[in-house]
């Protein structure tokens, strides 16, 4: 069984269902709120594909997973997922809603004046334009696919260990020479 199988198609599963997601926020008009709860959303998608990946991989191997393939397969899944969910983002904020980080950047400055009182126009104004500097498209990827990454490290790392289940290790040479030692009546059999 190959891991990168798993992580391929559970990390293509888990891109589509975060595309859909977002493509139903989309269609709701609700995709420049970034609220917590479609963050939440979001965040259990990840934990239960990743999770549920390592987890069919150990039933298709006989009950058993090592840490590092549990790794591998839960930072596969999240990469896998990241390159789609960042292609979907780039599809949106440059083809289906040209306007959209103009609207996040504008909702996130009605939220700085609100909550901060003392913050004048031309200071909310000018974070705004420092944040538009990690807005180019190059940024995006990187950011996309880093961020998806480490938190789909995070999370097989859990995982991995919850799951983990080592195969039995074969009697060492050590153990299998005592128990062919004899010492007159005395036996090491019985410490074995």
């Amino acid at each position: 069984m190959k891991t990168s199988d798993y992580a391929l198609n559970y990390g293509t599963i888990l891109g589509a269902a975060n595309v859909a997601f977002a493509l139903m926020l989309f269609f709701l008009d609700a995709h420049y709120q970034q609220d917590s709860a479609s963050n939440i959303v979001g965040a259990v998608l990840v934990i239960g594909f990743v999770n549920y990946g390592i987890f069919q991989f150990r039933q298709d191997n006989d009950g058993f997973i090592s840490l590092s393939e549990g790794l591998k397969i839960g930072v596969g899944i999240a990469l896998v997922s990241a390159i789609i969910t960042t292609l979907y983002g780039i599809i949106l904020t440059e083809f289906m809603d040209p306007q959209f980080i103009d609207k996040v950047f504008e909702i996130q400055r009605q939220k700085m004046l609100e909550s901060n009182p003392e913050l004048s126009e031309e200071d909310a104004s000018n974070a705004i334009e420092i944040s538009k500097n990690f807005t180019t498209i190059p940024f995006r990827i990187a950011f996309g696919i880093l961020g998806g990454v480490i938190f789909g490290f995070i999370i097989s790392l859990i995982g991995g260990l919850i799951l983990k289940r080592s195969k039995p290790q074969q009697n060492s040479i050590f153990v299998a020479l005592l128990q062919n030692i004899h010492f007159g009546n005395f036996c090491c059999d019985s410490f074995i």
